[in-house]
């Protein structure tokens, strides 16, 4: 347990390192639109704001519209400019200790799959990763970041909770969700997540084997019913879990959209 905790600081200490010069940079790109310029950040706009407009503080209706619904991380924006206006320093800071905490979940999440050594090791190559930069760097990255935060604790959580085969821990999957939906309100893609800990579920945690899937596929294009081992109450409950919450996060984005695409200008 001391060589792991040595290990983790190594890690999030590398991630200092490599991005701490980055605190004093400005605002740059889309900084502009998305800090100095959005009035959702203002103390005097309404925090219900927050839920109705876009990333860039256009409302959701309007056909201006990015459609980039991320008000968890608007908010996060927010603190930082009730704390220091638009200090640069204080967003960066942000952003570089989000990115420390992504690496050490990623580094706990490998060491269910891997050696430690291992572990560390990929850890350490995700923390410098040069395609992490701009996620970092960039203030509006910071919708990756947190995002990532949450993907990772709903895979977590879920590994937690389909640990026995016959035997579900439903706090640990209702955590799961709620990591999910809070990562998708931080940036779109983090529903995503739902489909990994399906695979994690068939392919990890069920032993499953590609011949199965083919052999289940042909019984089921031939009409026959086929239950292999694993397919227990408590597995199906999972996947019925999430299919559904995948299904109801869905439904809700597209709601909020206004079942209209965003029009990009030239």
């Amino acid at each position: 347990m001391a060589i792991q905790h040595a290990l983790s600081t190594v890690v999030f200490l590398t991630c200092i390192v490599c991005y701490y010069n980055s605190c004093y940079c400005g605002f740059a790109f889309d900084d502009i639109s998305a800090i100095k310029e959005n009035r959702d950040l203002r103390p005097h706009t309404p925090l219900r704001n927050l839920f109705l407009n876009d990333f860039w503080g256009t409302p959701m209706h309007k056909e201006q519209s990015h459609k980039s619904y991320r008000p968890l991380c608007v908010l996060t924006f927010r603190w930082n400019y009730f704390l220091h206006q638009l200090e640069p320093m204080g967003y960066h800071l942000v952003n570089m200790l989000l990115h420390g905490v992504v690496c050490l979940m990623y580094f706990r999440m490998c060491s269910m799959f891997l050696p430690e050594i291992s572990s560390f090791i990929a850890a350490m190559l995700f923390a410098v990763h040069p395609i992490h930069t701009e996620a970092v760097t960039g203030v509006v990255g910071r919708a990756e970041t947190l995002s990532s935060v949450f993907f990772l604790a709903a895979l977590i959580f879920y590994t937690k909770a389909a640990k026995k085969r016959r035997e579900t821990s439903w706090k640990y999957l209702a955590f799961s969700m709620i990591s999910v939906a809070t990562a998708m309100l931080c940036k779109e893609q983090g529903i995503t997540i739902t489909g990994i800990c399906v695979v994690y579920e068939l392919f990890v945690a069920q032993k499953l084997r590609l011949g199965d899937v083919q052999h289940f596929v042909r019984s089921a294009i031939g009409g026959k019913v086929w239950a292999p081992s694993w397919w227990t109450p408590d597995v199906v409950k999972r996947l019925i879990v999430l299919g559904a919450t995948t299904l109801a996060l869905l439904i809700l984005r597209v709601h909020i959209m206004g079942a209209k695409l965003p029009v990009f200008t030239r």
